[in-house]
């Protein structure tokens, strides 16, 4: 028994089912493209300013304090200095979480000019 004799000639599925199909394969693809991966994510940097140039850790003067969460009453774990650039990865209010060699934490962004358009 052949095919055409199974279908009676018609073919196996209607024109509307394969453009239907079509249109799904091509959402899909479409969408996995669109969709960013780590990988593809918008590389953001943010640069340290307006710090004073004098350094006193008892007066929190002269570094960008990176904090362990986003807050200035979270502990410091790392300090920043004019001119220093981070990767932002997050923001949350005036907040962002950022990292470099060895460290990561929450600076205010009132500190830091960024390339990530907020």
């Amino acid at each position: 028994m052949s095919l055409m004799s199974v279908f009676a000639g018609k073919p196996a599925f209607s024109t509307k089912a394969a453009l239907s199909a079509a249109v799904l394969a091509t959402v899909a693809a479409t969408l996995s493209i669109g969709v960013a991966t780590p990988a593809q994510a918008q590389y953001c940097e943010g640069t340290v300013h307006g710090l004073s140039r004098t350094y006193s850790l008892a007066r929190g003067t002269g570094f960008l304090a990176v904090r362990a969460g986003a807050s200035a009453s979270a502990p410091m774990v790392h300090q920043l200095f004019n001119g220093d650039t981070v990767e932002i990865t997050d923001r949350r209010g005036s907040w962002y979480f950022v990292g470099g060699d060895g460290f990561e934490g929450w600076a205010h962004r009132k500190w830091m000019s960024n390339s990530c358009g907020y």
